[in-house]
């Protein structure tokens, strides 16, 4: 008797959990240096599914929000190789990540750079945006827009940025030279950057991110510090 009660009280504790992180708030712990300075690895994060629109991942489908994801939005994702995991990893995980405190996951290749199950992220182009990229500055020319302009003077919200130094004798065309030809963001793909844009593991390397892969809207950043988003 007394285990069906315990079994049932974790039953109605994990649904009363998966309820709250995947449509109001979700906790999860930076573990890179992509987003310095503005996130430092290994601060958490708060983030509202609620705000962007809650994504259910075994079904592979995404519930509207209050709002549209904006440029400058900071953003927490997952990985791009989502649509290729099975179903029953994206029913289960959930359940091993409970029982755990959120330390195990049974996802593939979860601890692997972009491969990983959740990133931050910073939303730098929406759909029909045209984006380039000249020594690690964005450029930005809206769906009807005639010129590119600067991402700060494109991007209502303030951040700053984490230039490296440009390597002598590295050609433009490179990956990783710093620039990147024109790319035109088609209807619901959007363009994410690091604010460190030495750390390559965003658009750049992966390509624009569908809006399904968009998980919540990162409000807030805390241990170490107290900052809203």
């Amino acid at each position: 008797m007394k285990v069906r009660k315990v079994i049932k009280t974790l039953i109605i504790l994990f649904i009363a959990y998966q309820l709250v992180t995947t449509f109001i708030v979700s906790s999860f712990t930076v573990e890179t240096s992509a987003m310095e300075p503005g996130i430092i690895k290994g601060q958490h994060i708060l983030s509202a599914p609620i705000l962007s629109g809650a994504s259910i991942n075994f079904l592979k489908i995404k519930i509207p929000g209050f709002k549209e994801p904006m440029r400058g939005d900071l953003v927490l994702i997952r990985p791009g190789n989502a649509s290729n995991v099975s179903w029953y990893a994206f029913v289960l995980d959930p359940v091993v990540r409970f029982l755990t405190l959120q330390k195990k996951t049974i996802m593939p290749n979860a601890h692997s750079s972009w491969n990983n199950q959740l990133s931050v992220k910073r939303i730098i182009g929406i759909p029909g945006d045209s984006i380039k990229m000249v020594n690690y500055k964005i450029f930005i020319k809206g769906m009807n827009g005639t010129v590119f302009n600067s991402e700060e003077n494109q991007i209502d919200k303030k951040y700053s940025l984490s230039i490296p130094p440009g390597i002598t004798g590295m050609e433009s065309s490179f990956p990783f030279s710093g620039n990147m030809e024109v790319l035109k963001l088609k209807k619901g793909e959007y363009f994410l950057a690091n604010d460190n844009r030495g750390a390559y593991y965003d658009s750049r390397f992966y390509g624009p991110v569908p809006e399904n892969n968009i998980l919540g809207s990162v409000f807030l950043t805390y241990l170490p510090g107290f900052s809203f988003k």
